[in-house]
């Protein structure tokens, strides 16, 4: 088993992804609006503290060797087909973004809710990032997709016991309440297979997108990945 836990710098913000968390759909905002953006951007890097942490086992009968965490459910067990290891990775933005969207939410909803969007790209980019870092240590491996607790028939019921496996409260302040909803909010939990040859491997297409089912451009035949956002 191996072990690490990260800080993330981000410089900015992911301005597509985080008008596609608010249902803007692929037309391009009016300079009021990009204007509101930078001024939330910069709001939100200056309480963002991103951490990351995750911990790598062997996979064997399909569940991790050396912990009594269950890999429960068709959705995971399939997902996880062929792989010979598993990294189970907690990530967040920290308390201080939950502190920024409540003090907006009481000055004002607008900017509220741009930066509540512009966090919940920010966490898919503290992802994306350490991800990448992760994987330098396997790179003769054959990855799979991110698949995080709740997906299919994944129980995020699993979240707490996941959470404790990983230490995460201590190491980056990371836990869970009674509805298995996480604190602070802009934070993911999520499990990567490790593999040769593996069937399923990360494309970065629509089919594991947590917005697909409700995306504007997949509305319209295109991919989130093709628009941009000028700054």
């Amino acid at each position: 088993m191996m072990e690490k836990n990260y800080r993330v710098k981000l410089n900015q913000i992911d301005f597509r992804e985080a008008l596609r968390y608010l249902g803007y759909g692929t037309g391009s905002p009016d300079e009021t609006t990009k204007e509101l953006l930078l001024s939330c951007e910069k709001q939100l890097l200056e309480a963002i503290d991103a951490k990351y942490l995750y911990k790598v086992f062997d996979l064997e009968q399909g569940q991790a060797v050396g912990t009594a965490f269950r890999l429960e459910g068709r959705s995971i067990q399939e997902h996880l087909k062929g792989c010979e290891k598993v990294i189970f990775m907690c990530a967040t933005l920290s308390a201080g973004v939950d502190m920024l969207i409540r003090k907006k939410q009481i000055l004002g909803m607008a900017e509220a809710m741009l930066i509540d969007s512009m966090a919940s790209a920010a966490i898919e980019q503290v992802c994306n990032l350490a991800q990448e870092q992760i994987l330098k240590t396997f790179p003769e491996y054959e990855h799979t997709w991110r698949f995080g607790l709740g997906y299919g028939d994944f129980p995020l019921a699993g979240q707490k016991q996941f959470l404790e496996l990983l230490d995460a409260q201590k190491r980056i302040g990371v836990c869970v309440n009674q509805s298995f909803m996480m604190t602070p909010t802009k934070s993911v939990t999520c499990i990567i297979g490790l593999g040769h040859q593996l069937a399923h491997i990360d494309t970065g297409g629509c089919h594991h997108c947590s917005m697909r089912e409700h995306c504007q451009f997949r509305k319209e035949g295109l991919s989130c990945g093709k628009q941009t956002v000028k700054r």
